[in-house]
């Protein structure tokens, strides 16, 4: 074959190329393809913000799992539907949506969105999902199993954590049919059976402690009590409480011996800040007969000359310092 024939050869070939690409561009109706730009740009957010997130996950627990029940109704067949329309991978999906205007509110560019599509495996995602949740239960016993001492604080975080474990352990079997958590399940159900008895004897006996005797001051501990209950009702969002149930501010005493230096001016070293400790009962509606009790601290104003003393300006929790106790302990006096 000559030189020129190849040259003509070639030259057609890039010709029909052209041709098939244009009409392919041509068949994508664009009014649809930004529709399903949109709708693709959803999913794929939603999967990687949503269901990329241990701690998402975590935090909702069996809910997770209907949410991404949910999101696979949606994604399985709105991807088999742009596959079809657009190709399957990004090269393919950018040629198809070449000149159509990106839709606002749109994050991801077209072919990104195939990008992403085409890593969802659904059957290693859910197995992540399990590998999550075994991992949460194997720290969760740990914590049980490792905690010294009989105090009320103490058994309620042993009962606490092997029930965490129990239900993490579950959990995994929910997302993966195949895993085998009987005996982590069996050994978590052992030491809440173990713990419960102690738990309720040490919950029975304790006692509010009231205000610390020593209080140094300055102020009044009823006045700072009061103040403190009155400051978490106008701010309830004061922090993310540990027990997952409505907290209602029901009491509150003194345990700090005085205020504290919380901080101070960097070059003269003179208080900015202080803080004050105090113990905080909320009521719920779980269980009447108990109230979630947390050590906090309360805070004033971040500011030069500032006293100690009241108004509150800010508050938080201990992390891990919260028990419960029998409301009727409680005294609100």
């Amino acid at each position: 074959m000559s030189a020129k024939r190849v040259s003509g050869c070639l030259v057609l070939g890039i010709a029909v190329q052209m041709v098939l690409a244009v009409s392919a561009m041509a068949q994508v109706d664009k009014k649809q393809a930004v529709e399903d730009w949109k709708r693709m740009d959803e999913l794929c957010g939603e999967y990687q913000q949503t269901f990329m997130s241990e701690s998402d996950a975590k935090k909702k627990g069996a809910a997770f799992k209907e949410e991404w029940e949910a999101w696979k109704k949606k994604f399985e067949p709105a991807w088999a539907d742009f596959k079809k329309k657009y190709g399957k991978d990004h090269t393919a999906v950018g040629e198809a949506f070449k000149g159509i205007d990106k839709p606002q509110g749109v994050s991801m560019d077209a072919w990104q969105e195939a990008a992403v599509a085409n890593g969802v495996n659904i059957a290693e995602v859910e197995k992540k999902f399990a590998d999550w949740a075994v991992a949460w239960g194997d720290d969760a016993y740990r914590i049980a199993t490792h905690s010294p001492g009989e105090t009320l604080d103490v058994l309620e975080r042993k009962m606490i954590r092997a029930e965490d474990a129990v239900r993490y352990y579950k959990l995994a079997k929910t997302w993966d049919a195949k895993r085998d958590c009987a005996e982590q399940i069996s050994k978590a159900e052992e030491v809440v059976k173990e713990v419960k008895p102690a738990w309720k004897k040490a919950l029975a006996e304790k006692k509010w402690p009231g205000h610390r005797g020593e209080f140094t001051g300055p102020g009044k501990p009823d006045e700072l009590a009061a103040a403190a209950l009155e400051f978490l009702r106008k701010n309830p969002n004061w922090t993310k409480p540990e027990y997952d149930d409505e907290h209602t501010p029901l009491a509150a005493c003194v345990t700090g011996k005085g205020w504290e230096v919380w901080k101070k001016a960097p070059l003269t070293e003179q208080p900015t800040q202080y803080s004050i400790e105090l113990l905080v009962a909320f009521s719920g509606k779980a269980d009447p007969e108990l109230v979630y009790c947390y050590h906090m601290v309360f805070y004033t104003k971040e500011e030069a000359g500032v006293k100690p003393e009241l108004p509150f300006n800010f508050a938080n929790s201990k992390q891990y310092a919260c028990f419960r106790m029998l409301k009727s302990n409680v005294s609100t006096k």
